[in-house]
């Protein structure tokens, strides 16, 4: 594997998890400030964990297989270059001795171009990320300086220092022309994205733009929204049992606790969290959400009045939507999707089986609010 695609795959590998974490924060601060799943953030912030991660991975790793091996041997070599342009100083004494075609294919300038290259998504980013006001041009790109000039400072420290201090010594070099040319790169970028936002924003329209207002959320939560919190509830139950059981099964092993013994008390402890997140949560909530709910912004009222569910309602949705799933994974989350999804599709009112049996409905947050019966954002 060459090192380049090695440090690909690292970003990726650190992406995944930090993606799977990150999700429900950023869908909730994503519904709180538009009141609808708004592309534009989602692009962002996915092209933005991204570059960070690849930026990670591809100024970090591989790290040397021997530590002490290296050390020893490198020990001699300063990896702290102090000098400013000593890089520029490199490529003009390589075109004065080999001409313009071989210098433009040599290592000393690939490596500034590159350099220069790495951060031009950063000011892309910078130039996407920032609201775009009349008059702010010269404030965005100072930011996109002053964002370029701080990531590579730290970059170049965390190099200069071994990752400061975790591996035995450096092993990359700390380039202070690096500021310079990774600046330059943030600058390019930011300019290049503010040419892409005039031009392609004329095609795309607003819907990709951060500066967007917020929506109205009166009206009934679309099937797309709901299927997303139950899907969300999903995860979270799963994720925490998880959890849990890695935890125990450790614990478990190290006082000699065979696995076999251990799967009925783990079903029981995925139970018992499902137990909570579908049914003590939403019976602790004022607005009877699930995690999943409360991460979109909807509640769940009374069908005949502008109230909340009674706790009898939350019991009954619990039992008929949720137990089944618990109890018969597999078969029950196909059966249950299937039974709501009929039900929705022939209903004019677009309820579930669930709602229909619980005599409930599930309404937005601002919906609520507007009945005077929750405070606006908040359960």
């Amino acid at each position: 594997m060459t090192t380049w695609l090695y440090q690909g795959v690292t970003a990726f590998v650190i992406f995944v998890p930090l993606a799977a974490v990150l999700v429900g924060p950023f869908v909730a601060f994503v519904y709180r400030r538009y009141r609808y799943a708004a592309p534009g953030p989602a692009l962002l912030a996915v092209a933005g964990g991204l570059y960070a991660c690849a930026l990670v991975a591809f100024t970090t790793f591989p790290l040397p297989d021997d530590p002490q091996r290296y050390c020893r041997l490198g020990r001699r070599i300063d990896y702290w270059q102090t000098r400013p342009l000593a890089s520029l100083d490199d490529v003009i004494a390589r075109y004065e001795a080999t001409g313009l075609t071989s210098t433009l294919t040599s290592g000393v300038f690939l490596q500034v171009a590159f350099n220069v290259l790495f951060f031009v998504p950063l000011g892309v980013l910078v130039a996407t990320a920032l609201p775009r006001r009349r008059g702010g041009g010269g404030r965005g790109l100072a930011t996109a300086a002053a964002a370029g000039l701080a990531v590579s400072l730290l970059i170049e420290a965390t190099q200069g220092t071994g990752l400061w201090g975790l591996y035995p010594c450096p092993y990359r070099l700390a380039d202070v022309d690096d500021l310079l040319t990774n600046t330059t790169g943030a600058i390019v970028g930011w300019l290049i994205g503010r040419l892409v936002a005039r031009t392609v924003g004329r095609w795309l329209g607003p819907r990709l733009s951060l500066d967007v207002p917020r929506r109205s959320d009166l009206e009934p939560p679309t099937g797309r929204r709901r299927v997303g919190a139950g899907v969300s509830d999903l995860v979270l139950a799963v994720f925490i049992g998880a959890v849990l059981a890695v935890g125990i099964s450790l614990v478990a092993r190290g006082r000699g606790v065979t696995t076999e013994s251990l799967q009925q008390p783990l079903q029981w402890v995925q139970i018992a969290v499902s137990t909570v997140v579908f049914l003590v949560v939403p019976l602790l909530r004022r607005d009877r959400a699930t995690p999943g709910q409360a991460m979109v912004l909807l509640g769940v009222q009374r069908s005949d009045r502008p109230e909340r569910a009674r706790a009898w309602s939350v019991l009954v949705r619990f039992v008929v939507r949720w137990l089944p799933i618990i109890l018969w994974p597999a078969a029950g989350v196909l059966t249950v999707a299937v039974v709501e999804l009929v039900t929705v599709l022939v209903r004019r009112d677009d309820r579930s089986l669930t709602s229909v049996i619980a005599h409930t409905a599930t309404r937005t947050h601002d919906a609520m609010a507007a009945d005077s019966r929750l405070p606006s954002g908040k359960s």
